[in-house]
């Protein structure tokens, strides 16, 4: 028995030297577990103990400059910002088509080629009625003004070339008795060298004695402005008289009556021809 009680107190007292031999480093956990080599501070437990904040990382999106030539921006978006830049750039959805026919933002030629005839149709009647801008008078409107700004048949224009064949003695008052008959009846003298008037006289006289009377022939030629001949007055008087000189025995009365004859005709002459 008493080997028994010396072997059980070997046993233990080997069992305490074996555990006083271990070394410490077995009782170290090791530096990979846990915090993936990194030692945790006590500021590192209150920030674990706090709202975890997620962060979604992004890159900055940044958009290409407007003026820079090739970019067209994507269709603008419901921003007054994208809009702003969408017509900057000439991109407009909503713009009507011009009414020049230009292209404006890649509108289709099509639509504007449908808009463009209903819009100038009704362009010249809103304008008209707008503004009140009254319609260019038509040829039978401008013939009518035309007709009754034109004077009546009797207010027209006579110049006289000069007379040839007679004396000055003979032609002055025969001049006189023109002039006046003229304006009595509504016509309007010119100078000589005026070529502004409708018509033109070209007179013609002479004189033959016959025995105890003196005979005058006279001829007037009735010209248009350019010169052309319209119509010839022609007719002759007679004055008893026995002198040697045709012309001074034909006296200022004679003359006068030629004259008053010769604006009646041409008065008949006008008024039959319609001027």
């Amino acid at each position: 028995m008493r080997l028994t009680r010396t072997a059980t107190a070997g046993l233990l007292a080997t069992a305490v030297l074996t555990a006083c031999n271990t070394p410490e480093t077995s009782m170290v956990p090791p530096m990979e577990i846990g915090d993936g080599g990194q030692a945790v501070s006590d500021n590192d437990l209150s920030l674990a103990r706090g709202p975890q904040a997620s962060y979604a990382q992004s890159s900055p999106v940044q958009s290409a400059p407007l003026g820079e030539q090739g970019y067209y921006p994507s269709a603008p978006q419901n921003t007054l910002e994208a809009q702003a830049a969408a017509l900057e750039s000439g991109q407009n959805p909503v713009a009507s088509a011009p009414l020049d026919g230009a292209l404006v933002g890649g509108a289709p030629p099509s639509s504007l080629a449908a808009e463009q005839p209903r819009m100038t149709a009704q362009a010249p009647a809103q304008t008209e009625e707008t503004l009140g801008v009254q319609p260019a008078p038509t040829a039978q409107t401008a013939e009518t003004r035309q007709v009754a700004a034109l004077p009546p048949a009797a207010s027209g224009t006579l110049r006289f070339l000069p007379i040839i064949g007679a004396p000055v003695q003979s032609i002055t008052p025969l001049s006189r008795q023109l002039g006046a008959e003229a304006r009595a009846k509504g016509l309007t003298i010119k100078g000589s060298g005026d070529p502004s008037s409708e018509h033109i006289l070209k007179g013609y006289l002479s004189a033959f004695g016959d025995g105890s009377a003196i005979t005058v022939v006279y001829v007037w030629d009735v010209l248009d402005a350019t010169g052309n001949r319209l119509h010839r007055i022609q007719g002759e008087e007679k004055v008893p008289s026995a002198a040697s000189d045709p012309w001074a025995g034909v006296p200022a009365s004679l003359m006068q009556q030629i004259g008053t004859k010769t604006i009646a005709e041409y008065m008949s002459w006008r008024q039959a021809h319609g001027a």
